[in-house]
């Protein structure tokens, strides 16, 4: 399976009437952009854990980048992280559908801008570089395999 058929699901689902339908395409529309940022870590090399260690490390790689779109893309992947939670948790509080409207087009920008990534080498390079100096001097880390 394609992250990207998570996101056809919440389209489709943001368009609903119900706010189960909201709710779930927050959720999906989440886990679309989480899984899109996995693939291009992963695609610069590095080893990202399995479950929920996952969600720390991308977070964490990804702002300490030095491509000023991709750090901010990371501050916007940990904010729909907050609102997939509270659509999947906080069932006892309203979820309006502008809110799941927002989240979705969120990950579909983020989505656009991980996916342009490994087409710029020299960008991708960059990332990578910025993100092994980063997990060694801070982290005293090494998850990039070469």
């Amino acid at each position: 399976m394609k992250p990207h058929e998570f996101l056809e699901v919440a389209d489709e689902w943001v368009a609903g009437i119900r706010e189960a339908e909201w709710r779930s395409a927050v959720s999906r529309a989440y886990y679309a952009a989480f899984h899109v940022a996995r693939d291009l870590l992963q695609k610069c090399g590095f080893m990202v854990p399995q479950g929920e260690q996952a969600h720390a490390y991308l977070w964490l790689r990804l702002s300490n980048s030095i491509h000023p779109d991709v750090k901010l893309a990371c501050g916007d992947l940990n904010y729909p992280r907050s609102m997939r939670n509270r659509a999947d948790y906080d069932l006892d509080q309203p979820f309006p559908h502008t809110v799941a409207v927002g989240q979705v087009q969120a990950a579909e920008d983020i989505i656009k801008l991980f996916d342009a990534i490994p087409a710029t080498p020299t960008v991708q390079a960059q990332i990578t570089t910025a993100i092994k100096d980063y997990e060694q001097k801070v982290l005293g880390q090494n998850t990039w395999q070469p």
